[in-house]
């Protein structure tokens, strides 16, 4: 959590700015029947994500770190090149924050990266303790939409509607990267060396063992029976 407060330094308003430290110092769910579910350390923070069939492992911290620091360099081209000024405080609050809940909607199991069985999102979870612990309105509807114009609450705003598109962008290239790494697994646990080739075939009467060939007479004998 270290690195989130310290990019909370980034925020001017000094009153904002304790409002998230406390909020990361402090990371919990309010709501006394969600209490039975745990937080996981950020640094092992990941979560799935989902592109059509396929699903991936996003990690939380370095998602949202990259995401901070679109927000910033994309108000700094917009203010110089079309005179938008963003309020830079919201939308680094926000992007510091939307994502923090996905700490109590995944658990390290057995098999790896889990979901809790947490019964609600984490940009409800989100919603719901930040409205609990009184941010503002504005930063609250930022981490409300960035679903989108498909989510419950579309983006009314500058800040929600750019950061829906940066979080949105910055999640298909970490969705496509690991698309590639987890493809190239697979090609390597398919690839033989020599050795796995000399044993399989010692063991197998020099044969590779692979699925049996059906014959003309296997087809002929299964017809009779």
């Amino acid at each position: 959590m270290k690195k989130l407060i310290e990019l909370s330094n980034k925020i001017k308003d000094e009153k904002l700015r304790k409002m998230v430290v406390d909020f990361l110092k402090d990371l919990k769910l309010s709501n006394k029947h969600f209490k039975k579910y745990p937080k996981m350390n950020i640094k092992e923070g990941g979560a799935m994500f989902t592109v059509g069939a396929s699903t991936v492992r996003r990690d939380v911290l370095n998602h949202t770190l990259s995401v901070v620091e679109l927000c910033e360099k994309t108000a700094d081209i917009l203010e110089k090149i079309v005179n938008l000024e963003l309020n830079r405080d919201n939308l680094i609050a926000a992007a510091i924050l939307h994502d923090v809940m996905k700490l109590f909607e995944w658990k390290r199991g057995e098999t790896g990266l889990e979901h809790s069985g947490i019964m609600l999102d984490h940009g409800t979870l989100g919603v719901a303790e930040l409205y609990h612990r009184g941010f503002p309105e504005e930063i609250v509807h930022i981490v409300a939409a960035h679903f989108g114009e498909t989510g419950p609450t579309p983006p009314r705003t500058f800040e929600a509607l750019i950061f829906y598109h940066l979080d949105n962008m910055m999640s298909l290239v970490e969705f496509r990267l690991a698309s590639v790494e987890e493809q190239q697994h697979q090609i390597q646990l398919l690839l033989l060396n020599d050795e796995i080739v000399k044993k399989l075939q010692s063991e197998n009467g020099g044969e590779i063992p692979g699925p049996k060939k059906t014959t003309a007479r296997s087809k002929k004998e299964k017809k009779s029976k």
